[in-house]
């Protein structure tokens, strides 16, 4: 009977802990992700301005606005630039490094660290240095003058394609690292055999990467693009960190344009937050026509190969 008792707390002790590692991440789920989505969704239907007593229902009047806003649309076209610009650079150049650093040469594990060590600093830190590397007084213009290349310092912010040149080069340098080390471990996986047999055969470098690399990691590469792809269309903290828009806005994404104009705490004066969550469903729902588009185009990649 004691033997019974002791199984059967046991077995509650058991049921127990396992209600609680299913309770745990479903309460979380609800309070930081369902919650939030209902109250955005909620709030996009009101003129929500933070004041007690002011807000009031409008319906889809923050939608219309937000479809009829050039400004708006402009951030659209400028994180689309920012993306066919910055996304094969960060790719190319993720995927050669990843290549000669899978020839297992001296030190090729201190350099993959050093990549990915922008990654483990926040987008923030990225920002900072960049602005003060490239600031008027900063590290390249004292450079560039002292060395006689410029005679007074530039103004790298005061003109969209040099601004957008920097936001590029802030992206690449804080994110190329982890697609770094995905390519390596792909590369890792194919097999060597491979290699030696086209190598044989007569097929030179470019042959082999052509048409043994880089077919035996389509997988891996459709993922990595897809990563990429999605990082960057929700960049918005080097906006607002490194040029806030400057000049005149014309750097802004829809991301940073929503944070500055719309998020308490950066926004200036008093702003309508209901209308920052239309907007903010609104670059939702366009990111899931874009994953979705991307998905249906890359279904059949692999075949190609």
């Amino acid at each position: 009977m004691l033997k019974y008792k002791l199984e059967l707390k046991e077995k509650t002790s058991i049921q127990l802990q396992c209600y609680l590692l299913i309770a745990l991440p479903l309460i979380g789920f609800f309070i930081f992700t369902i919650y939030p989505m209902y109250w955005v969704g909620f709030r996009s239907f009101t003129f929500y301005d933070l004041i007690p007593g002011h807000e009031r229902i409008v319906g889809f009047k923050n939608y219309l606005t937000a479809l009829t806003n050039v400004k708006y649309w402009k951030t659209w076209l400028t994180l689309l630039q920012f993306t066919f610009i910055k996304v094969p650079i960060e790719l190319v150049l993720s995927l050669f490094l990843a290549t000669v650093l899978s020839r297992k040469l001296k030190g090729s594990g201190f350099f993959r660290a050093s990549f990915f060590m922008p990654k483990i600093i926040s987008a923030v830190i990225v920002s900072v240095i960049f602005t003060n590397i490239f600031g008027y007084f900063g590290f390249a213009n004292y450079w560039l003058e002292k060395l006689g290349f410029i005679s007074s310092p530039i103004e790298w912010y005061s003109k969209k394609s040099t601004a957008m040149t920097l936001l590029i080069l802030g992206s690449i340098w804080g994110n190329f690292g982890t697609n770094v080390l995905y390519f390596t471990a792909a590369l890792t996986n194919v097999p060597e055999e491979l290699y030696e047999a086209a190598e044989i055969d007569g097929a030179g470098r470019m042959a082999r990467f052509f048409n043994i690399t880089l077919p035996m990691i389509i997988p891996v590469f459709q993922t990595i693009l897809l990563l990429a792809i999605n990082g960057t269309l929700q960049t918005g903290d080097y906006v607002i960190v490194m040029t806030n828009g400057a000049p005149g806005g014309m750097t802004h994404t829809p991301m940073s344009y929503l944070i500055g104009e719309f998020v308490p705490g950066f926004a200036s004066g008093t702003v309508n937050v209901g209308y920052g969550c239309s907007i903010a469903i609104i670059n939702s729902i366009i990111y899931i026509i874009i994953a979705s588009i991307y998905s249906k185009a890359t279904s059949n990649a692999q075949n190609l190969y």
